[in-house]
């Protein structure tokens, strides 16, 4: 009897260890998946964080801008080159101070570096902030039957621009009347 209940014990760490290592290589394969678009941003992002420090390769970052932002290359190319050699600029800023520094850079200057900036930051504060901000008020004590892909619709209509025609739906639907 002895034997046995060590038997089941030792099947039932190893079930478990065996069930937690597939979540976790689950996990990992997931934020792969998830993270691979910061590995193919990470030369934009260095460039935008402070365009005057060290080397950098002005034709890998106009390409990543190419494609990732649909951007004309030679404007971005033209716009890059002529920031690091802007004197004015470059001495009133330092590193570390790049929020301050895009506002600095003139619209009708540098349009596309600007531009590039602006959806850079985006992509993590509207996503990402505005995401887990309204999963917080979505997803509550009050509502614990609901299942993830519930939470992913309601978080897709809460982030969407889509306003409906509500006037124009009230008008389509046909009144039931009482009998």
């Amino acid at each position: 009897m002895q034997a046995e209940l060590q038997r089941q014990s030792k099947d039932v760490k190893q079930l478990d260890s065996t069930r937690y290592e597939e979540q976790v290589q689950s996990i990992l394969t997931e934020f792969e998946r998830r993270f691979t678009d910061f590995s193919s941003i990470e030369p934009i992002a260095g460039y935008l964080c402070f365009p005057f420090g060290g080397s950098m390769d002005v034709d890998e970052i106009v390409s990543k801008v190419n494609s990732l932002l649909d951007l004309d290359s030679s404007a971005v190319e033209n716009e890059m080159l002529t920031l690091s050699n802007d004197i004015d600029i470059k001495s009133s800023t330092t590193p570390g101070t790049s929020g301050q520094f895009w506002n600095l850079l003139l619209e009708q200057k540098y349009p596309n570096l600007r531009r590039c900036a602006l959806n850079l930051t985006a992509l993590f504060w509207s996503t990402y902030l505005s995401a887990f901000s309204h999963m917080k008020i979505i997803k509550s004590k009050y509502r614990s039957t609901m299942t993830d892909d519930h939470l992913v619709a309601c978080i897709r209509l809460v982030t969407s621009s889509y306003c409906p025609d509500y006037e124009k739906l009230a008008a389509s639907s046909q009144c039931q009347k009482s009998h």
